[in-house]
């Protein structure tokens, strides 16, 4: 196969900074590869795929040693404007990378900077929305859409521009299980049947495993293994199996039913661009449930969540929480013992320093000096963020952000803590650590609200399960009785049958 792209990286440093970011970094790509690179949280993976477009150096300002070359192109040499030639870049915020209004500007954007024909333009708007499954969303404002259909406006404008190379940063972290194998099944039907090449980042990866030819981990800065696809997940399986070993909560809970923490009676909700939220929503949640929430993207499970904590004030219908009405009047009240993580850590995060982060709500309510450093170590410590404590918050990792804001609520000992994809932008190890913390404390009383796109998650430490489709509750049911309600589950999108998509049967 032609090679179409050298990457040899001895040295990678930020300013101010001595510790290399990347370090010992040398292979190929070849024409028609679909490479996947993973490692965990912080490992260095966005910072290799922003060398690959030509990010670093020419915006993000880092001494390179070594050259990185696309067809023949030092990209030291390059204008960073010309890359669109070479590459389609996908980043890992799709808030970071939408521009326009609406869905149509957003994807037209780029051809029309490159004065494509108007009737070109709009053929090519149509059909990259019909590829990533968003047909008909031409009108929809940008701002209206889901966490997995701006990740999916943004890939349709990526591939709007037809690149050689595609460089996606996690392209499916905030998709639904049905989205994210449709996804992967359609960029292999354009590496497959166009030789369009793929380097793709993920921090969990068995479900594109089926289509890589190449799998890279990174640790540290630097590659320390590449897989064949069949070796790596032989890997994974090895390491789950040794994570049961040590007793890792993965039996689902006989929760009794006890008092509500929070009720949902009759509950609609519609946005002002007559979308709909949430309708004819009728929810009890108990004291000790770990409650998950399930659903496609798009089918109001976010939004349920922003109306339990007085984000968002229902259409019509009636919200409790702790035997209060949801009221603005009784609002400061609950939320001193209600707990909520955005699904974007970066729309709660504000502070200058991790430590300013995660101690001021302890600030607020006048602790002690003494009290607030110690609690804000412990909660540091325990995402594994104490070495980072007087950094600024936006020099962390995605992952590293979300570990930050559960920190930053975790330090208040909140009674209902409602989670919105904590384990978004993890990897495996990290994901499961943020399930364990959030276990434990619905066993010692406390009350979770967890809503998840990782089916695996859910079954193994849920006790309750809530699934939405068309923005209403399809299913709620205890959690041991999952295997009743399977085909309907799947009738919706949500395969708990095929949890694990890899071929397991040639890894035993």
């Amino acid at each position: 196969m032609e090679t179409i792209a050298k990457i040899n990286i001895e040295r990678l440093v930020f300013p101010h900074e001595e510790k290399p970011v990347l370090k010992n970094i040398c292979f190929e790509i070849n024409q028609g590869d679909f490479i996947v690179i993973t490692g965990g949280v912080a490992s260095g993976k966005s910072v290799l795929l922003h060398s690959i477009t030509g990010a670093i150096p020419h915006y993000h300002k880092a001494e390179l040693t070594g050259q990185v070359t696309i067809l023949g192109n030092d990209l030291q040499d390059m204008h960073l404007n010309k890359m669109s030639d070479y590459v389609g870049y996908m980043m890992q915020e799709p808030q970071n990378q939408i521009i326009s209004l609406d869905v149509y500007e957003e994807v037209a954007f780029g051809l029309g900077n490159l004065e494509i024909p108007l009737q070109q333009i709009d053929q090519t708007v149509k059909n990259t929305l019909e590829f990533v499954g968003l047909a008909g969303y031409e009108n929809r404002q940008t701002a209206s859409l889901s966490g997995g259909e701006a990740q999916r406006v943004v890939l349709a404008s990526v591939l709007a521009l037809n690149a050689p190379i595609l460089i996606l940063d996690q392209p499916t972290a905030e998709l639904d299980p049905q989205g994210r194998d449709e996804l992967y099944r359609r960029l292999a039907m354009l590496n497959k049947t166009k030789n369009l090449t793929i380097v793709l980042v993920m921090d969990r990866i068995e479900e594109v495993l089926n289509y890589a030819n190449r799998v890279f981990y990174i640790q540290d800065g630097e590659i320390v293994k590449q897989y064949a696809p069949e070796e790596y997940y032989k890997d994974q399986i090895k390491q789950r199996r040794e994570r049961l070993k040590n007793n890792i909560p993965f039996h689902a809970r006989n929760v009794v039913p006890k008092e509500i923490v929070a009720e949902m009676i009759n509950v609609t909700y519609q946005y002002k661009n007559n979308l709909q939220g949430c309708a004819d929503i009728n929810l009890e949640i108990h004291k000790g449930d770990f409650l998950t929430v399930v659903g496609l993207n798009g089918s109001g499970k976010s939004t349920l969540a922003k109306l339990l904590v007085g984000l968002m004030k229902p259409s019509k219908g009636e919200i409790k929480v702790f035997n209060q009405p949801l009221t603005k009047e009784n609002l400061p009240e609950i939320r001193v013992h209600t707990g909520f993580l955005f699904q974007n850590p970066d729309y709660q995060i504000f502070a200058s320093t991790l430590e300013e982060e995660v101690g001021f709500s302890l600030k607020l309510r006048g602790e002690q000096n003494e009290v607030i450093e110690q609690k804000i170590d412990e909660c540091l410590r325990f995402v594994g963020l104490q070495d980072y404590k007087k950094m600024h918050p936006q020099r962390l990792s995605r992952g590293q952000r979300q570990l930050l804001a559960l920190a930053s609520i975790l330090v208040n000992d909140p009674n209902f803590i409602i989670a919105d994809e904590p384990t978004s932008g993890l990897d495996e190890n990290q994901g499961y650590m943020i399930m364990d913390k959030l276990f434990a404390l619905a066993k010692n009383g406390k009350t979770i609200l967890v809503i998840t796109h990782d089916l695996t998650m859910a079954r193994n430490y849920s006790n309750r399960l809530v699934a939405l489709h068309n923005h209403r509750i399809q299913l709620d049911i205890s959690i041991k009785d999952l295997d009743k309600h399977l085909a309907t589950l799947n009738a919706i999108g949500l395969d708990f049958h095929n949890i694990i998509s890899f071929r397991e049967h040639s890894c035993k």
